[in-house]
């Protein structure tokens, strides 16, 4: 490694950058260091305090400069000779100006290297500008795979000139100051990249490459962006991902995105249930999933344990908290904005993963000059460790029963020799497609067809018979379904178009198609032989539940975006969708319990303003959004509003308020003894209200050296939550009405995230702490609000990644408190005028009970090579039992009830190895 280090130290100086806001060269070399006394103080020290004071641009590696200790006096001293001064007394560093004007100390041993690798990358045009104010226009691309880079941030250095690309990575500058100007560019997880203009670069179609960041490079320090795994936006309530860099965080079969975000503040992550985002109190319901502009309704597979998005399909994720632009709607709770890979415009390439949960490949390649396509696909297959999950998350489903024979001990034959027989085959898997084709018409056009199929089935069925007596005086046989389909079909076509500098639109037509399908249901059969007196009788029982939901989604989208001014962007549009949603729940063969059938069309109309002020010191998003909904014939208006403003160039304050509307929304079926399930009905605007949340967001962050502090206060109030229950309900029967089983109420949700991230070194990661209270007010369960299912005070995340040679070691602890829910305090027996019995539970106050608090440690090591690399992954290592929920179960013993509580846990111990390989 060491040397590499010179090398690397020069590529560092070369590729990052300091901030947008560089010091010029000239003020650098005048810059006066009046009087600063450093006695016998570590370097790096004394760098770092210099450059917080005098506000100058440094690059260096930190555990570098620990080594040495220096004794120097500043006194109206130029700082360039001070610092040439202060690192004579090292004997081995020195330092030079890049050109970018950040200071880069260096190993003496790197200047040949210097010198060789200037000469090489140094194109800076030294002749006279020949043209000024004009619009630069054009692409940012990854240099390996020529695929577009979207939110991408380009900026012209040593001015207030800034832009982020669009989804499809195009960028527009308005009055470029000169020819001869630098852009930089920087992404999250690539290495920032440095273009020199000159009166030969074209102003139009100009394409900027970049690169993903290589781990060594992060051991340099530079006040500036590096890569990262994760990233605090300035944008309020935003994070954003790469999915290249999933490899480096613990994982447990896939490297999984909604997993990476739900290690964040503010998105849970004791649900191991689901890798849904419950964001600030909101449920996965609540949080808008977009997947190259289609909608997708259920994000899990393997019963939540990982989510529905393969990371080889994926290029850039976005997740909004809260406060998110009003070009989004239908949603209360937050955004999460996926990006599909084009596939490689340059060459063929290929990869695979195995691990002990799931094989997962993927192909890309240029079909022509215009045209790519990328296939990507996942399956599951039964081993050791899927095998484990599968009887973790399905243990609720089985009880074990011992039948004594009469007489005899539990479990034995009995004086009268009974037998029986039992045949059970467990079945599951589930598989997941995506393709992508992507044709670019022209220079000004870009054609996308986007698909995605994912699909889970759990089949758990049984069949048992027995026979009672040596002669077979009476039998019974019993047959279990178990059977769980669900699963999401999605697809978009969308047509980008760059009508000028200034006009930018997308047009997107889309379809979703949510499935869920349950049969729980149990056939017995009893049999009694015909005696001298009788006949033989033969009896049919059908107990249990069916359960089908189906949601279809028809979309059409025309959004735009222009450019008033350099700091004034206007982005309106058109979105119109169609709801079809269908949902029955049968019991016990006959009862018709639930049948609804529902459609409704949203019409939406946006419009918001991106406004720079105060020196672009001051963003402002003032936004409005109308929607009418067919169903209601109402207008629902949502006027947004979000602020950032920069104090300085480490302290920035945001704010952000609007209200949101939510029309398809998941309902919880409360089932206290066996655990809640939800499905997706539409608002009627009557017993199934139109929820409504209005949000506030404050906060703030903090830069200084490679760290990051970020703070959030937020609070939302939620109208028209939706609750159903047939715990009030005397008797189950045909045709209950809707205001029999549905309860609304409102809900408050307030609290505070802090993110303090470590951005780069070879130590990185960060500590996570969540703050809330979720509260909701439901009367018909409670004269008294109570606190909501999500409701969990405390949530400690703390994420670390180390860097050894080629080997990344990672770990994530998290601690929370535990969830609240309903207990059951007590059951009785009632004998039916017909003979038969049946069961009552009385249940406690709502949510007045809590599970013990949640605690899991992961940890991870993965070897890279060129090939690819072998990851080993510990899920919860020191086996901690995690509550999922409790089962209660009445059971009869003579004349009594009595009451049987079991705990259901999460996964235990659990260790897996995933191999990767790509082709390039």
């Amino acid at each position: 490694m060491r040397k590499f280090l010179p090398i690397l130290l020069v590529m560092a100086g070369l590729i990052s950058h300091a901030q947008t806001l560089t010091t010029p060269a000239d003020s650098v070399a005048a810059m006066i260091i009046k009087d600063e006394f450093y006695n016998n103080k570590p370097l790096n020290e004394v760098i770092a305090d210099l450059q917080k004071k005098y506000k100058f641009k440094i690059g260096y590696n930190v555990e570098l400069l620990k080594k040495y200790r220096v004794s120097y006096w500043f006194d109206n001293t130029k700082l360039l000779d001070g610092i040439k001064g202060t690192l004579k007394e090292t004997k081995d560093l020195t330092f030079y100006i890049d050109d970018a004007n950040v200071i880069q100390i260096v190993p003496k041993t790197a200047t040949q290297v210097l010198q060789n690798a200037r000469k090489e990358f140094d194109t800076r045009y030294r002749g006279q500008p020949t043209r000024t104010d004009f619009t630069l226009m054009g692409k940012v691309v990854e240099r390996k795979t020529n695929e577009s880079m979207p939110f991408a941030t380009v900026a012209v250095l040593g001015s207030k000139i800034g832009v982020q690309t669009n989804v499809d990575g195009y960028y527009t500058l308005l009055k470029v100051p000169s020819d001869t100007v630098t852009i930089l560019v920087s992404y999250v997880g690539y290495k920032n990249a440095t273009v020199h203009l000159s009166p030969q670069t074209p102003l139009q179609n100009f394409v900027i490459e970049i690169e993903p960041g290589e781990q060594e490079l992060e051991e340099v320090m530079v006040m500036g962006e590096k890569t990262e795994v994760l990233k605090a936006n300035e944008i309020v309530g935003m994070i954003k991902m790469t999915p290249k860099n999933l490899a480096k965080l613990p994982n447990i079969g896939e490297r999984d995105p909604f997993r990476a975000f739900q290690l964040m503040p503010g998105v849970s992550a004791s649900n191991e249930s689901s890798s849904g985002l419950y964001v600030r109190g909101g449920t996965p319901d609540q949080t808008l999933v977009l997947y190259d502009g289609f909608t997708v309704y259920h994000v899990d597979h393997l019963f939540g344990f990982f989510s529905a998005f393969n990371y080889n399909a994926l290029k850039d994720i976005q997740l909004y908290k809260g406060g998110f632009d009003a070009k989004f709607g239908g949603r209360i709770s937050a955004v999460a904005e996926i990006t599909g890979k084009d596939g490689n415009k340059n060459q063929f390439n290929m990869g695979a993963d195995l691990s002990l949960l799931s094989m997962n490949g993927f192909i890309e390649t240029p079909l022509n000059k215009k045209t790519t396509l990328l296939i990507a696909a996942r399956r599951s297959y039964q081993g050791a460790l899927y095998e484990k999950i599968f009887s973790t998350f399905t243990s609720e489903r089985q009880t074990n029963v011992t039948q004594p024979g009469f007489g005899g001990r539990p479990g034995g034959p009995g004086r009268f020799g009974n037998n029986a027989t039992q045949d059970q085959t467990a079945k599951s898997y589930f598989y997941d497609l995506n393709a992508k084709l992507t044709w670019n018409l022209s220079k000004k056009d870009i054609v996308t067809w986007s698909l995605y199929n994912g699909t889970d089935k759990m089949d758990n069925s049984s069949a048992s018979s027995f026979n009672f007596g040596r002669q077979t005086i009476f039998g019974a046989s019993t047959s279990t379904n178990d059977v769980s389909a669900w699963g999401n079909l999605g697809s978009s076509v969308k047509w980008s178009r760059r009508w000028n500098d200034k006009l930018y639109s997308n047009m997107l037509v889309s379809y979703s198609n949510f499935y869920s399908n349950r049969d729980n249901t149990r056939s017995v059969v009893n049999t009694i032989p015909a005696t001298d007196s009788t006949v033989a009788t033969t009896r049919n029982i059908n107990i249990g539940q069916v359960e089908t939901n189906d949601l279809k989604d028809f979309t059409a989208k025309i959004d735009f975006e222009y450019k008033l001014t350099p700091h004034n962007q206007l982005e309106f549009g058109v979105h119109a969708t169609a709801n079809t949603i269908h949902y029955n729940y049968v019991q016990n063969d006959t009862v018709n319990v639930l049948s609804k059938n529902d459609k409704g069309t949203i019409t939406s109309f946006y419009l918001q303003d991106q406004i720079r002020l105060l020196d672009t010191k001051l963003l402002i998003k003032p936004g409005i959004r109308a929607n009418y909904f067919d169903v209601t014939k109402k207008w629902y208006v949502e006027p947004r509003l979000s602020a950032t403003y920069a104090l300085n160039e480490r302290v920035k304050l945001k704010m952000a308020l609007g209200r949101y509307y939510q029309f398809a929304k998941q309902i919880n079926r409360e089932d206290l003894t066996q655990g809640n399930r939800s499905y997706w009905l539409l608002a009627d605007g009557d017993a199934l209200p139109v929820t409504k949340s209005n949000h506030l967001i404050l906060g703030g962050s903090y830069e200084f050296r490679e760290y990051l502090v970020d703070v959030e206060l937020y609070q939302k109030n939620n109208v028209g939550i939706t609750e159903y229950t047939l715990r009030f309900v005397p008797q189950i029967r045909q045709g209950l009405s809707v205001q029999e089983t549905f309860f609304n109420g409102d809900e408050t949700v307030r609290g505070m995230d802090v993110l303090i991230q470590r951005k780069f070194g070879k130590f990185n990661g960060w500590v996570g702490y969540t703050l809330s209270e979720a509260v909701r007010d439901v009367t018909i369960f409670s004269e008294r609000p109570y606190y909501s299912d999500q409701d969990v005070r405390h949530q400690f995340k703390f994420i670390g990644s180390y860097r050894w040679k080629n080997i990344d070691f990672a770990l994530t602890q998290i601690i929370s408190s535990g969830r609240p829910y309903t207990s059951i305090v007590g059951a009785y027996q009632i004998n039916l005028l017909d003979g038969s019995v049946r069961s009552f539970t009385m249940p406690s106050d709502k949510n007045a009970s809590r599970f013990s608090s949640y605690n899991r440690l992961d940890i991870s090591a993965t070897y890279n090579a060129r090939w690819g690399s072998v990851g080993l992954s510990v899920f919860n290592l020191y086996n901690r039992k995690n509550v999922w929920y409790k089962r209660f179960e009445v059971i009869t013993e003579g004349d009594e009830s009595v009451l049987q509580t079991t705990n259901v846990n999460y996964l235990g111990f659990t260790p897996n190895i995933t191999i990767s390989w790509k082709l390039r």
